[in-house]
């Protein structure tokens, strides 16, 4: 058993082809954001945008046509995201994190935000592609859409997100045959999720909402 799970593993990092190089790339350019992220940093926006770019392709040759879609709409908000951040940053003088929470109007307004973005991706993918998962593969977009957004407010219900996203995703991406570089970073990325939010409760300040 041991023996078949080491050949597996080696024979993922032998001989390795043009897309298993870029998802090795993209594998460390995430880890490089994740630490961004943990500390609220703004460079996180231009390092995710490259992120964004590698995977994009590797989701189209993939068949993975959601998230690939995701990847495009993730560098514009990321355009967003650091025009915010580093506005933010600007008009207060410490650089501790700082977060809220959801105002219930507004995670309701997510919610149905939500449920509108999945039925009409899973529409796209189901009757204009071919997509083996589109029902997942929409589910796991809407999350990155809304996630981003809820990450530019600092709502720190965003490991919430984060954390089932990063769930579904690595089911997907063993089931379509990706790299295992990128099954390892969404596994890792799950436990980022925990560390994340618990790292914004003990080391942030709360911002009180009203």
């Amino acid at each position: 058993m041991l023996s078949d799970i080491w050949s597996y593993i080696a024979g993922q990092f032998t001989g390795m082809d043009f897309w298993s190089t870029i998802q090795t790339v993209g594998l460390i350019l995430s880890f490089l954001y994740l630490w961004l992220e943990f500390h609220q940093k703004p460079l996180m926006w231009i390092i995710s945008a490259m992120c964004s770019m590698i995977y994009a392709s590797v989701y189209f040759h993939s068949k993975i046509y959601a998230d690939m879609g995701f990847s495009c709409f993730n560098i514009c908000m990321c355009v967003y995201g650091f025009i915010k951040w580093l506005h933010g940053d600007r008009k207060r003088a410490s650089q501790d994190i700082v977060y809220r929470h959801f105002r219930a109007k507004e995670f309701l307004a997510v919610l149905g935000a939500s449920a509108i973005i999945w039925g009409v991706i899973f529409s796209i993918l189901k009757f204009l592609t071919d997509s083996p998962v589109p029902a997942l593969d929409a589910f796991t977009t809407m999350l990155n859409i809304v996630g981003t957004w809820v990450l530019a407010q600092k709502i720190i219900e965003v490991w919430g997100i984060w954390f089932l996203v990063n769930l579904v995703s690595i089911y997907i991406y063993s089931k379509r045959g990706l790299h295992l570089t990128t099954i390892l970073l969404y596994s890792f990325y799950l436990g980022a999720s925990v560390y994340g939010y618990i790292k914004w409760r003990v080391k942030g300040k709360l911002l009180k909402t009203f």
